[in-house]
């Protein structure tokens, strides 16, 4: 019944669980588990984690294309053709799945196509959890039916179920019956109502044995004597002494020899080609759900337009030229940093599919992460980088040189490559949106508040003031105020045509360290290591994540 243990049960014997806490040893073919059990084994979820954007072929594909590599790609089509037919598939396999914005198959078709990625490996055991949730009972009995097929081929099906129907009933060759997190019976699928009638338990004629024996279960689960005496029962069955004795006694095969990439321990692709079909499905995709990017472009469109527009064509004079350009180089990066939050959602939504792969055996992590980099993070910068430099920087007045345009370009562009890697980090911490929210925003707070534009760095508390140190907004906006005031001249407001002000003079009252162009980069540098440096904790952290 449902809280028996079943998940839990599956987790274990897949490997799961985080095992702290956990006692006991999992012995396969009485062999300890090698390294590489993850990828001769598959693991249908009970939640459906697939990939929206694309199709049921195109994920059925992608799990053969990265966890098989013994057979041909002709091979590796013609065994995802079979498993559409056999899933009752046909109809729907070069339809979308669909996301939470885009309308694509039915749950069940979803449910079906998640089992698919497992049977396109053909692995030796097999474990799904309530395979048949969600599923209506023709095609239940269908996938069953094939279930049944492939343990006839010398397959070992592992699955929970909660009240199946009795002509899926009928399919199963051995029942592991769990209440309150033990075992009350293990045997048979035959020799289940026998057992329970020498218990006292008669299953009448018209009766599933499957409701029967869920009734029972149901009762005991509900008085603790009524389990315990199942409990005491079954340990004194002689079906558990000849498991016991079969565990303690026996010497068994070790059939491991037969199984590909156990000796190796090592995933089926090799890193390129890993890198090769993860990134391609990262574009595919980006290309497919563009409403983030596109969401991106309007909003440094936008931005762009405020800027422009409010800064519009400055003056170069002292006033109010200088405090114009120093305000608009402060609204430039807060904005362009804090417009990153919206990376937040998507590293979170894609957490959970990127656990599942990864301990499905799909990928290593560093796959993930440069793929991720390379073809989603990184990309989705440099057009809106590029827009919003294009409208803001001509329409606000900065200085026009092509050199300092660049700079400026580059600049706009790393802060968000940060504000995306602080987001990236925050994401593979914290699986929760609204508590990542509220961490990245306070981080890009208190960075903001040591930038130097809101307080005189000199005038905070010792104590405090490493954290100018650790400032990517200090960085990036000293860069574009070394790049706006080095070697320029601020006039005084009427004709005289007299300009007493110096730009180096506007960066030593902003305490801006500038004597030669090196320092501009030493800035930039600054900038584009504490990006990488969220990037490797990133990293390191998805190192950690289960």
């Amino acid at each position: 019944p449902t809280g028996s243990g079943k998940s839990s049960l599956i987790d274990i014997l897949a490997r799961r669980k985080d095992p702290h806490g956990l006692s006991g040893q999992i012995l396969l073919d009485g062999q300890v588990l090698p390294a590489s059990y993850k990828y001769i084994v598959g693991y249908v979820v009970q939640q459906d984690i697939i990939c929206g954007t694309l199709t049921v072929r195109e994920n059925l594909m992608f799990s053969v294309n990265v966890r098989v590599s013994d057979i041909s790609e002709k091979e590796r089509k013609e065994r995802v053709m079979n498993v559409i037919s056999k899933l009752g598939l046909d109809s729907c396999a070069d339809s979308k799945v669909g996301t939470e914005f885009t309308r694509g198959i039915s749950g069940g078709e979803k449910k079906r196509t998640c089992i698919g990625m497992e049977m396109v490996l053909e692995p030796k055991i097999l474990f799904l959890d309530e395979p048949t949730s969600g599923l209506d009972a023709a095609t239940a009995y269908n996938v069953m039916k094939y279930l049944k097929e492939l343990s006839a081929k010398g397959r070992t099906i592992i699955f929970s179920i909660h009240q199946p129907r009795y002509s899926i009933f009928k399919l199963f060759d051995k029942l592991l019956l769990m209440c309150n997190g033990r075992c009350v019976y293990n045997g048979l699928n035959a020799s289940l109502l026998p057992y329970f009638q020498e218990c006292g338990h008669i299953c009448e004629d018209h009766d599933n044995p499957a409701d029967f024996a869920l009734d029972v279960l149901i009762k005991a689960n509900e008085q603790k004597d009524y389990v315990d005496n199942l409990y005491n029962t079954y340990e004194q069955s002689e079906m558990h002494q000849n498991i016991t004795s079969y565990l303690t006694g026996q010497e068994h095969a070790n059939d491991l020899n037969n199984i590909s990439r156990v000796e190796k321990g090592a995933p089926g692709r090799s890193f390129g080609m890993e890198i090769y079909y993860v990134s391609q499905r990262t574009l595919r995709n980006a290309i497919r759900d563009p409403a983030l990017f596109l969401s991106q472009v309007v909003v440094s469109i936008v931005l762009g337009l405020l800027v422009g527009l409010v800064f519009y064509d400055m003056d170069n004079t002292i006033d109010p030229g200088i405090q114009n350009r120093l305000g608009a180089i402060f609204f430039i990066i807060v904005s362009q940093i804090f417009s990153t939050v919206t990376a937040l959602e998507p590293f979170l939504k894609e957490r959970a599919l990127f656990i599942h792969e990864h301990n499905s055996g799909y990928y290593r992590i560093p796959t993930f992460f440069f793929a991720k980099l390379l073809c989603d993070v990184l990309p989705m910068r440099i057009i809106p980088s590029i827009v919003f430099s294009l409208i803001a920087y001509f329409m606000s007045g900065l200085q026009r040189s092509a050199g300092q345009f660049f700079v400026f370009l580059v600049t706009i562009f790393m802060s968000s490559v940060f504000g995306s890697a602080m987001c990236f980090f925050i994401s593979a911490c914290i699986k929760t949106f609204a508590v990542a929210l509220i961490v990245v925003v306070l981080i890009f707070v208190v960075m903001l508040v040591f930038s130097g534009f809101l307080i005189s760095l000199s005038s905070v508390f010792s104590w405090l003031s490493w954290i100018q140190w650790i400032s990517a907004f200090r960085y990036a906006s000293n860069v574009l105020t070394v790049n706006e005031f080095q070697n320029s001249y601020f006039c005084l407001s009427n004709a005289t045509n007299i300009c007493p002000v110096s730009g180096t003079r506007t960066l030593m009252k902003q305490e801006i360290d500038y004597s030669t162009d090196w320092d501009m980069w030493k800035y930039f540098f600054a900038l584009t290591m504490i990006a990488i440096t969220f990037f490797l904790l990133a990293f390191m952290r998805l190192l950690r994540v289960r």
